[in-house]
């Protein structure tokens, strides 16, 4: 009988173990923490920001990209883990096990997709152009209305390329941050600047002399989805937490997304 008491005892230990084990369990996401607003390093713990584990687990990682890994780990009912990894390591960490998601604003691309999935797009731009509210160039509603504007974009981004698909626009050179290109606007050095329209909203709610020029079908920019998407990277194998994501993810409204990351923008450290 006290045999039999001490093998229920330790059935009983082993389930109790198993609950813990199941109810700890973890999901790591690797990114690289240094783009923001979609993920960057802070030294400073706060109400958002995730602390940093493996060999590069000095401070915390925050942005829009942590937002949406949150979801998905609350979804998933699982713990979220973060380690922060070079652009070029996160296929690699991901394919070796190290890491079991990418959340890092990475496109899917037919190249990529040749070593990873992905899931559906996160997040999706709109791409539009601020303007001063005393210019003349308020009322627009096509890009054929900025024929010989002053356009402006941020240097080393597809936003700059774009504006080339305007009619004899005049191409000002592009500047490092969007700070620069807000006061070049504000200035008057720059009759519009391109951006993607989150950002756009976070730029007019802090300069009420800005506005935004948004464009209806076939009135705007000409862009593909490998320009203006993003989507969580997974391993080959993992089907079913590609299903599983794509179903948490389509519970997230466009207008969560949107405010996910004027809240990203507000709090970035400005030396991103």
């Amino acid at each position: 009988m006290k045999k039999i008491l001490t093998v229920v005892a330790l059935a009983l230990l082993i389930l109790s173990g198993c609950s813990k084990s199941s109810s700890t369990k973890t999901i790591t996401v690797g990114l690289e923490c240094d783009y923001a607003p979609f993920n960057w390093t802070q030294v400073d713990k706060s109400e958002t920001a995730v602390a940093l584990a493996g060999a590069a687990g000095a401070g915390y990682c925050d942005g829009y990209d942590i937002t949406v890994a949150k979801a998905i780990a609350k979804g998933l009912n699982r713990t979220l883990v973060v380690k922060k990894i070079s652009w070029e390591g996160l296929v690699p960490a991901l394919t070796n096990n190290d890491i079991d998601m990418i959340v890092a604003g990475m496109t899917d691309t037919a190249e990529r997709r040749n070593a990873v999935n992905f899931t559906d797009a996160y997040y999706a731009s709109n791409m539009v152009l601020i303007v001063r509210k005393d210019s003349t160039y308020a009322k627009a509603t096509s890009l054929a209305d900025f024929a010989k504007a002053r356009v402006i974009a941020q240097k080393s981004t597809f936003h700059d390329g774009l504006i080339d698909q305007i009619t004899n626009v005049i191409h000002n050179t592009p500047l490092t941050s969007f700070p620069l290109l807000v006061n070049s606007v504000v200035s008057k050095d720059s009759d519009a600047m391109v951006s993607e329209l989150p950002v756009a909203q976070s730029i007019v709610t802090s300069n009420s002399q800005l506005q935004i020029i948004e464009f209806a079908a076939g009135k705007g920019f000409a862009t593909s989805a490998e320009d203006t998407t993003v989507s969580v990277a997974l391993r080959k194998a993992d089907t079913q937490l590609q299903t599983d994501i794509n179903a948490i993810l389509a519970k997230i409204t466009a207008e969560t997304r949107t405010q996910w990351m004027t809240e990203a923008l507000s709090r970035q450290p400005e030396s991103n």
